[in-house]
């Protein structure tokens, strides 16, 4: 027990600078920045409109939409406190801020966010609480350590979930219609190809998997991190190259790397 109680100590609240956890702010701020802004033109139709909400508020609470006037002052004063966070500027301040705002506008979409906007959602709470200060500030690391371990959870729960959703992805027909969807597939290296189930769709799908499990494992020992880095990016690439998903989903995605894998003067104690 003694040697569990140390191992955990040592995981969340041993002193590192807290240039890592610094710069993931700052990254994650600049992100929410342009998350943000890509709705800016669409403020009525996300927020506002009256029929076909199936948001978070109105799922429990069923409430009227929002005054349009309302949601852009939201967006005027969340925008301003990322950009102090962006600068480092009143950085604990801004930041609840931003938590509060973000948060609450997330709430108030007429439909649930995206998967990527979900996952910043439960971000921020955790960067803000973070050690804040000079970049060579020793403090306990538990705030970086929580984003990294949440990384983590995402890429071995997806590897876990296409063993276990069906053979899809099993057997490679997931690849299969994925190449012939307009909607995801057909797009940039896989436009006009079309994968047929067989040793290739098989390939492409258990390397899916296997390269989810091993990001969301091997990112850890010192070792593999190096590799497992570029295994993430290798699958974000290929994602990027071949399917219709948001740059946002893959600048999210690997903005993690600041805290796995650099920046170099970063790190106090590797671990």
């Amino acid at each position: 027990m003694d040697r569990l109680r140390r191992a955990y100590h040592e995981f969340f609240f041993a002193a590192e600078p807290i240039a890592r956890v610094r710069l993931f702010r700052r990254g994650l701020a600049l992100w929410t920045a342009v998350y943000v802004g890509q709705q800016l033109p669409h403020l009525e139709e996300l927020y506002c409109r009256p029929i076909l909400r199936e948001g978070r508020l109105d799922a429990w609470f069923g409430i009227s939409p929002p005054p349009y006037a309302l949601i852009v002052g939201l967006m005027a004063a969340l925008l301003i406190a990322l950009a102090l966070v962006i600068v480092d500027a009143a950085t604990r301040r801004a930041q609840l801020v931003v938590v509060a705002l973000f948060l609450g506008l997330s709430l108030l979409e007429a439909s649930p966010p995206r998967a990527y906007g979900e996952l910043a959602m439960v971000q921020w709470p955790l960067v803000a609480l973070a050690p804040v200060g000079p970049p060579d500030r020793l403090a306990p690391r538990w705030g970086t350590r929580l984003v990294m371990l949440q990384l983590s959870a995402v890429y071995v729960y997806a590897a876990l979930a296409k063993l276990v959703e069906g053979p899809a992805w099993r057997d490679g027909e997931a690849i299969v219609l994925i190449s012939r969807s307009a909607f995801y597939g057909q797009h940039l290296l896989s436009a006009g190809v079309t994968v047929e189930r067989g040793p290739l769709a098989l390939a492409l799908a258990w390397s899916t998997i296997a390269l989810e499990l091993g990001i969301g494992v091997l990112l850890w020992p010192a070792r593999t991190r190096v590799a497992a880095a570029c295994g993430l990016v290798t699958l974000h690439l290929g994602i990027a190259a071949t399917m219709r998903i948001s740059l946002l989903f893959h600048a999210l995605m690997l903005l993690h790397l600041v805290l796995f894998v650099g920046p170099p003067w970063a790190w106090g104690r590797r671990g």
